[in-house]
């Protein structure tokens, strides 16, 4: 443990659904602790001058090599702020959740930085209930919850846009 300040930032975080209700996820750990793996959502920093939907496009392009727009994400589903340690630093992260539902695809990562291909040990679409009932941590701890309100956020945006369906009052 350090006296070194906690570090702050914002995080946009993507939870990538398939139609299955699987989650593209990344398996990695703290390089301190690699005997500790966890699995985690595509997302990272909001830099300097951009808004968290752009950082959101932008993590989902770096770590999977695919591009989505803005228009594409749903949300945001979830905010909150997160406090945890990594390379024996602590930091502190506000982050906001944004979801994107898509067919299954193969990611391949096409901006990871240095540390991320350090700390990465594969991606992978999981369902993140089975893995937390084999003991593995997946965060964050309410990705089941979000998982729900991504698909259902998709399906009343197809919905009230198919000119089909009508809602009569």
């Amino acid at each position: 443990m350090t006296d070194e300040e906690p570090l702050r930032r914002r995080a946009a975080r993507v939870v990538v659904v398939d139609p299955d209700g699987h989650v593209l996820m990344i398996e990695g750990f703290d390089p301190h602790h690699p005997d500790d793996p966890y699995w985690y959502t595509i997302g990272g920093g909001v830099e300097p001058g951009e808004t968290d939907p752009e950082a959101a496009v932008r993590e989902v392009w770096e770590e999977t090599g695919r591009t989505v727009t803005v228009d594409e994400l749903v949300g945001p589903v979830h905010h909150d702020e997160d406090a945890f340690s990594f390379e024996g630093r602590t930091i502190v992260q506000q982050q906001v959740f944004y979801g994107w539902v898509t067919e299954r695809f193969d990611a391949d990562p096409a901006g990871f930085a240095e540390l991320e291909v350090r700390s990465t040990i594969r991606m992978a679409w999981i369902d993140p209930a089975e893995h937390r009932a084999r003991g593995e941590a997946v965060y964050p701890v309410l990705l089941e919850e979000l998982v729900r309100a991504v698909r259902g956020a998709r399906a009343s945006e197809t919905t009230t846009s198919d000119p089909t369906s009508q809602n009569w009052l």
